[in-house]
């Protein structure tokens, strides 16, 4: 090789180095941009909403319904019990109303971490359906004020731009909170009095952690308009994209702090219409298996011979893929539709459980197939979730917050309907009443849910997308 093709080989050799090293660097800036991203929109107290997160949407549901039937081997109790939870979530409005009149929020804040506690460590210590409902109607009513006091906190005291990333990393840090209180319920379910005095004392720190990092009044920018009119703008636009697992059916304890029920006025304004129909849809399949959530760690207890720290278990890791699965269904939305979205996410939820309802009657093996329903079961919701709020933004024949309200209490009310139903059917006929009530809500609402949105909204859709990619 001579000189010259040696100087021209290291020459260029030493720009590949340099090109390298210069990719190098700009991968190393992005990763530090990305992994500092969190702290421009994370808050302290956000870890509160995190243990609220925990307790509320990962220990209770787990601890309740078990300790309830272990103690008083009264099956129709788990129904009220956990109806007076969710019964306590759709106090929502009330906090609202009386944040934005008297401006209270940290008092509520703190009061609904404190009676959410208090509720939780007394009881054990009061056996009795009338206590326990009504214990568990306070703790629902705690986790109500708490949950809604932390998304007024960012929609009264920060920018407008600010919400959606904010909001996101909130709703995010609960949902990791919830995967954690599912991944630790399973070693309290020996001994429930030791976990619901845990799970009281799992809450106590977000008071501190309240105390350190809230919004004061003080702290307002009154040059940001704040109040009831943003918070009709925020719910259809943001809410939708925020991954997030959900429990209770509908995920009404994630809804818990955006339940409106001004919509509900305007409920004439929408019968025989297609949101109507929808909105029956949602209603049906809420109510469908509503109370296959709050027996669910029983019934794969006792009817499928699922350990209790196996169902736990496998409810965290499946939330935790569903934290993915919210911006799939946003996408596949775009794509496809979210009427047609929405069909195949019940699609997949019937599928889920038609084989809880198989093992009652085929010779299969119980555990696997009921531990593979269960898992579609939940991996359905965020298809349904995001498509359903894109549904409602998109049908609705008057303002997206009212829509949103009504929408949420549709959902919300047939929860708590469905919840004390089970209780007497469940007790008398058994644990597969829980999978036919599911499947009759489905079918009723797949049914309901055909030609929700007309074949010029998709097109439209397709042709922004493409679009928006040449």
């Amino acid at each position: 090789m001579t000189d010259a093709k040696r100087g021209t080989f290291r020459s260029f050799r030493e720009e590949w180095v340099i090109q390298r090293v210069r990719l190098m660097e700009e991968r190393m800036a992005r990763l530090r941009q990305v992994l500092g991203e969190p702290r421009r929109w994370i808050s302290i107290w956000f870890l509160a909403y995190a243990l609220l997160g925990a307790v509320s949407s990962g220990l209770l549901p787990i601890l309740l319904p078990l300790m309830i039937v272990g103690v008083t081997h009264h099956l129709s109790w788990v129904a009220y019990v956990m109806g007076g939870f969710n019964l306590g979530l759709l106090t929502s409005p009330l906090w609202g109303v009386m944040a934005d009149r008297y401006r209270l929020y940290r008092p509520i804040f703190y009061a609904g971490f404190l009676v959410l506690a208090a509720s939780l460590a007394i009881m054990p210590f009061v056996p009795g359906i009338i206590p326990w409902t009504a214990l568990s109607f306070l703790a629902g009513a705690g986790t109500s004020a708490a949950a809604t006091m932390a998304s007024l906190f960012v929609v009264e005291f920060d920018p407008q731009n600010d919400w959606e990333p904010r909001l996101g990393w909130l709703q995010t840090l609960n949902g990791a909170g919830q995967v954690m209180g599912l991944l630790v319920a399973g070693i309290f379910v020996a001994n429930f009095t030791v976990g619901l005095l845990c799970s009281a004392a799992i809450i106590l720190p977000a008071l501190w952690l309240g105390a350190k990092g809230l919004p004061s009044k003080s702290e307002i920018d009154w040059r940001v308009q704040v109040g009831q009119r943003m918070r009709r703008d925020l719910d259809w636009r943001f809410l939708a994209i925020f991954g997030r697992p959900e429990l209770l059916a509908g995920g009404i304890s994630r809804f818990s702090h955006h339940l409106s029920l001004q919509g509900v006025r305007r409920l004439s304004e929408v019968l025989g219409s297609r949101f109507g129909r929808f909105l029956f849809s949602w209603f049906i399949v809420a109510f469908g298996v509503a109370a296959f959530f709050a027996y669910f760690p029983v019934a794969m207890q006792h009817a499928y011979h699922v350990a209790p720290a196996l169902t736990s278990s496998t409810y965290a890791v499946t939330a935790a893929i569903a934290l993915v699965l919210y911006s799939v269904g946003a996408r596949l939305s775009g794509k496809y539709g979210a009427g047609r979205v929405y069909r195949w996410s019940l699609l997949l939820r019937f599928l889920g459980f038609l084989l809880l309802l198989s093992v009652f009657y085929l010779p299969i093996p119980k555990a696997v197939i009921a531990l593979i329903g269960f898992a579609l079961i939940i991996l359905a919701w965020p298809l349904q979730s995001i498509s359903g709020m894109t549904l409602t933004a998109r049908l609705t024949p008057f303002s997206q917050g009212s829509a949103m309200g009504l929408f949420n209490a549709s959902g919300a009310i047939a929860t708590v309907l469905g919840t004390f139903l089970g209780g007497p059917l469940v007790a008398s006929i058994g644990y597969p009443i829980l999978s036919i009530l599911a499947l009759v809500g489905i079918l009723l609402g797949w049914m309901s849910g055909q030609n929700l949105q007309p074949e010029q909204v998709v097109r439209e859709s397709l042709e922004k997308i493409s679009m928006e990619t040449t």
